[in-house]
């Protein structure tokens, strides 16, 4: 009866990952088949070959990820964001570089990016320390007891600090790439994160002051970031349409020509004149050629998916799931309204794509990791108490498999 009552899984989060991603794949081909053909590679771009080798990839490891335990996952979390550093350090010895930027560590004949990766890492990191984490009233009792300043208060005060260095590092060797669009990612989805954890409402105002002093200081090191966010309001002006403007605006024309109902399947012109259609700027060709209902398609999709996470969250029973599947949902949300605001020139360029839909074979592969955690994180106490007695009983069997049987002759 407890096995027939027991929730394994959300069908409906699987399902609506499947649907974006598929709706992705479409986009991308057709987005894509203009320049791959230009360049007389075909009428199947790379980019669509290569994103239906990732989802394929995505897909198989989001069967076998969503077999791990919770707890196996919380004692993973500092180990997976220390991998993730180590690829980020990589990228920094060894990485490729494309157009001046170093974001890609090629193993073989598979070019990554590790930035992607930590996000997820940078959500199972900040989920598994700030579920135990309580507040700086709620220690007292037990700091006081200290004989010493330095153990009752600066000690405490410091390891509190350790989780946000982390990030704060991690954001920082992003930067360093000349990512900040990712790096802008993490700082905010870790932002909700912290402000979901305990905090005085001092911290709640001093943290995200710091940030935004940081924040500003990274687009005022590069002057290209500079001059882009400088541009960005007179990009319609002759000296700039051909230059730090030409996907922006080209984007945007795209958007507003696509009206309601858009101007139909393969008729798009933004594909045949943006460098980044299948990736940064895909929502152009959407937008253009399927008009608004193709772009509420997607946002409905995506917003579906945050939307189903948040209710996980509601039904979840410990801090450690709440948090990770509302940092989740908070990526992919932030994600998605950057893409857009980015696409229809709300925003300067900064280098975000669309969560599922854009090319990018990382990214999508480690948002299929999160939804597998998160479907994991969805199952009931019914079945993880049944997985266990399931898991205990395999060891039970194994051992007795190895026990010397005697003969009773």
């Amino acid at each position: 009866m407890r096995a027939r009552t027991a929730k394994r899984g959300d069908t409906t989060l699987f399902w609506l990952a499947m649907t974006i991603s598929v709706i992705g794949l479409f986009y991308i081909l057709d987005a894509g088949y203009a320049q791959s053909m230009r360049i007389g590679a075909g009428v199947l771009p790379r980019p669509f070959i290569q994103q239906i080798m990732a989802l394929g990839a995505s897909v198989g490891a989001f069967f076998c990820l969503r077999n791990v335990s919770q707890e196996k996952w919380k004692k993973f979390a500092p180990w997976g964001i220390a991998f993730a550093f180590g690829l980020l350090f990589l990228v920094e010895k060894m990485g490729t570089t494309t157009n001046e930027a170093t974001r890609w560590l090629k193993i073989g004949p598979i070019q990554v990016q590790p930035a992607e990766f930590m996000k997820v890492a940078a959500v199972l990191y900040l989920a598994a320390v700030l579920a135990g984490k309580k507040s700086w009233d709620e220690t007292w009792e037990q700091r006081k007891k200290e004989k010493t300043l330095e153990r009752a208060v600066i000690l405490p005060k410091l390891k509190r600090l350790i989780p946000g260095v982390i990030i704060l590092l991690a954001v920082a060797m992003i930067e360093h790439e000349k990512d900040i669009g990712t790096a802008s990612v993490v700082l905010f989805t870790s932002l909700t994160m912290f402000f979901s954890a305990p905090m005085s409402l001092k911290s709640k105002i001093i943290i995200p002051t710091i940030l935004g002093i940081g924040l500003v200081g990274a687009v005022l090191k590069e002057p290209y970031r500079v001059s882009r966010f400088m541009v960005h309001n007179h990009r319609w002006e002759r000296e700039h349409i051909n230059d730090e403007s030409f996907q922006t605006i080209h984007s945007e024309l795209a958007m507003a020509s696509g009206g309601v109902l858009g101007t139909g399947i393969g008729t798009g012109r933004a594909k045949h004149l943006i460098p980044a259609t299948t990736s940064d700027f895909i929502m152009a060709t959407i937008a253009e050629e399927c008009g608004v209902w193709g772009t509420w398609l997607c946002l409905g999709v995506v917003g579906g998916i945050c939307m189903r996470l948040l209710q996980l969250v509601q039904r979840a029973e410990d801090k450690f799931r709440k948090l990770f599947m509302s940092g989740v949902a908070w990526w992919i949300a932030v994600q998605a309204c950057t893409n857009l605001l980015m696409a229809n020139a709300s925003i300067p360029a900064i280098g975000i794509p669309f969560p599922f839909v854009s090319a990018g074979g990382s990214s999508l592969f480690a948002l299929w990791i999160a939804v597998a955690i998160s479907d994991r994180m969805s199952w009931s106490p019914a079945a993880e108490e049944v997985e266990k007695e399931v898991a205990n009983a395999r060891r039970r069997n194994r051992r007795g498999n190895r026990r010397t049987r005697l003969s009773r002759a």
